[in-house]
């Protein structure tokens, strides 16, 4: 393993103004290359790329090439720009040019948190290579269309008196893919991620642990298609340690490890990754450890995007197929109604043994030491289901909830006539509040149980098949115990029969129904597509 990793060589040199000239010439292929340069490489990578730099940097390369295309995809809470590059050979601007040549689709991202810097970085020199003829990354361009999008969270990365990990509103935009209230992740959400369905993503964070240099994961939730994190596991994550280990670096799951297991990250439907796997894509997590010196955290990033864009060229069927599997089941799970909705989600370990290795002590002394532990604790496991219905039913007047749901491109329909359907319903036995991120009162609804009514529902109600491609996001936005919905994320307030739940929870009368019904078979109904 380098020395640089626990000792201080690679401080000298960059102190020296060594360490950029070693770094570059591992960096950049090509003469040409080097031409262009990010504030950090001149820096010797002491300091990182501003935003009005990288914007800067950008449109100097998309300048000098003929294989990038640069364009925004919508502006930030103070009016920064949110720029994407799209690379293809042939050259396409549009989704439905690149779904028509027939191979991946890979999303390339990174800055969601401001501080979290140094993947960025490593972005910002990957689209350099993209955009020079000669280079390998380069030559991809015949097999793969990539849309790189270097920084999500601008305004967190260039907040006044420092970067700070949310927006300036100081909300984090990594817990905001299913709320999508925040400019930037909505713009990221419905302009990247679902306008062009990409077979995969990366997000590139910094966080991770000490000794590696890049930590990753992929969606950890019950519901969606189990046949992506097994993708992750068995073919994408090894080649990815394949091409550090080539040179001389570590990479593991995300987050952290003791004597006795590992832990990765959260289960929350809103968390990118996770995101990515309801919407039927491969969602990675990048994460650089800021233990590591910048030159390594940029170089070892870069190594980690490149083995990526390189499996995926290697394995366009495999990839494209198991994405195409899962988009194929969101569909079929809805149209004739089977199994349950993972509303939660716990983990259990993983049903293997894994080595993986840990820090002791601190500081450059830091020990090494290699564990074997039969407690990978990343095994999905759902703690609480309901039976998947073939529809949801939805008050005509609930219009934030039907917003949020086409902010999701869920496909919603309307009743055109006054209509008697058999609906199951749940029971509310309480209702009370919390506080999550920006919501000082989200929605908890206590389900007591179910029952079958017969109702006549009027005209203009809404309606939401499961059996579409976003199913799976639109199950998990309304279902009564979610906590990533449309009730808990209080666009429903004005429709939760409180006055009746406080009666009941009093002795009187019996249990309210919550306002969103659920077709449990499929029914024949007029309806109209909103436009």
């Amino acid at each position: 393993m380098k020395q640089n990793l626990v000792g201080g060589s690679i401080r000298d040199l960059v102190q020296g103004g060594l360490a950029a000239l070693l770094l570059l010439g591992a960096l950049a292929p090509a003469a040409e290359a080097r031409q262009v340069q990010t504030e950090s490489e001149i820096s010797g990578f002491t300091e990182f790329t501003s935003y009005d730099g990288m914007m800067d940097y950008l449109a100097r390369i998309q300048a000098g090439s003929t294989e990038m295309r640069l364009g925004t995809y919508g502006s930030t809470h103070e009016g920064r720009e949110l720029p994407y590059a799209i690379f293809s050979r042939p050259a396409v601007t549009q989704p439905w040019e690149a779904w028509a040549l027939g191979r991946p689709i890979l999303v390339l991202a990174a800055g969601v948190h401001g501080p979290e810097r140094t993947l960025r970085e490593s972005v910002l020199l990957l689209i350099r290579d993209l955009a020079t003829p000669g280079t390998p990354m380069n030559q991809v361009l015949d097999d793969l269309t990539l849309v790189v999008v270097p920084q999500i969270n601008p305004d967190g990365f260039s907040a006044p008196d420092g970067p700070v990990r949310g927006n300036l509103w100081r909300l984090d935009l990594n817990r905001d893919y299913m709320k999508l209230e925040q400019p930037e992740i909505q713009g990221y959400v419905q302009n990247i991620i679902l306008n062009w369905a990409p077979h995969l993503f990366i997000d590139g964070h910094n966080g991770g642990s000490f000794p590696y240099n890049l930590n990753y994961q992929c969606p950890s939730h019950a519901e969606p298609n189990p046949g992506i994190d097994a993708l992750c596991d068995a073919e994408i994550f090894p080649a990815i340690d394949r091409k550090l280990e080539a040179q001389e670096y570590r990479s593991w799951y995300y987050a952290r490890g003791n004597e006795t297991r590992w832990d990765v990250g959260g289960t929350d439907p809103r968390i990118g990754r996770n995101y990515g796997g309801f919407a039927n894509t491969v969602g990675i997590l990048f994460e650089s450890p800021s233990s590591q010196p910048l030159p390594d955290g940029v170089r070892s990033g870069l190594l980690g995007y490149e083995a990526v864009v390189e499996w995926a060229r290697d394995n366009p069927d495999l990839l494209m197929e198991t994405v195409r599997a899962a988009r194929i089941e969101a569909v079929e799970l809805g149209s004739a109604p089977r199994g349950d909705v993972a509303i939660r989600t716990e983990y259990e370990p993983e049903d293997r043994t894994v080595q993986y290795l840990i820090g002791v002590g601190e500081g450059d002394d830091r020990e090494i030491r290699t564990i074997t532990s039969d407690s990978l604790m990343k095994k999905p496991v759902a703690t609480l289901t309901r039976p998947r219905p073939w529809a949801y039913v939805i008050p005509r007047d609930a219009e934030g909830a039907v917003e949020l749901l086409r902010r999701h491109r869920v496909t919603v329909e309307q009743l055109q006539e006054d209509t008697a359907m058999d609906v199951e319903a749940y029971t509310i036995g309480d209702i009370t509040y919390e506080r999550a991120y920006n919501h000082a009162a989200s929605t908890v609804v206590h389900v007591e149980g179910t029952v079958n009514r017969r109702l006549t529902l009027p005209k203009g109600t809404y309606l939401v098949r499961t059996g579409q491609m976003q199913g799976r996001v639109a199950a998990h936005l309304l279902e009564a115990e979610s906590t990533d919905g449309v009730v808990y994320w209080n666009r429903m307030d004005a429709w939760l029969p409180k006055p009746e739940v406080a009666a009941y929870r009093s002795g009187e009368g019996e249990a309210p129904l919550y306002p969103i019904y659920r077709l449990m078979a499929p029914t024949p109904l007029s309806t109209r597509l909103l436009p």
